[in-house]
């Protein structure tokens, strides 16, 4: 009995400290961001704002990774989309790992952002690669500008 007490003692032991090791909170699955090396100015909610004022499009930038919800022009909750983002000075690339427009899966686009306060400016897009590679930059016509605020 002493035996299968010491046994089971040792067993619980090992269980635990795999449970304690696997459970870090601060690690995370290779390929993933982490909080420390992934926090951005972007972090937040913010709404995009048209010229005359009306939000069109909400997104969210957390820990390496973004999601949005576009409005049409008659102001119905359309287009939506997740995916991994990166910055390196004032270039922004996001790729999308969903979107309820299909070919836009897995594409790539890099623009160039500026933050002043709380109001975020876009422009672009500088490029735009599909999932398969092909660049597609041109058909996304001429540049685009976005102004974002912080949503309250």
């Amino acid at each position: 009995m002493a035996q299968f007490k010491s046994l089971l003692t040792a067993s619980l032991l090992i269980v635990y400290v795999i449970t304690v090791v696997s459970c870090n909170p601060n690690e995370k699955a290779e390929g993933q961001p982490t909080s420390k090396s992934s926090v951005t100015p972007l972090e937040g909610a913010w709404e995009m704002v048209s010229a005359d004022g009306k939000v069109t499009q909400f997104k969210i930038w957390h820990d390496g990774f973004f999601s949005l919800i576009m409005q049409d022009s008659a102001g119905k909750w359309s287009d939506a989309g997740a995916g991994s983002y990166s910055i390196d000075g004032n270039t922004y690339k996001e790729t999308f790992r969903y979107c309820s427009i299909p070919e836009f899966v897995g594409a790539t686009n890099w623009q160039t952002y500026e933050l002043k306060g709380d109001t975020l400016y876009f422009e672009g897009f500088n490029k735009v690669v599909y999932a398969d590679g092909s660049d597609k930059t041109n058909q996304f016509g001429s540049k685009f500008q976005e102004k974002r605020v912080r949503a309250k």
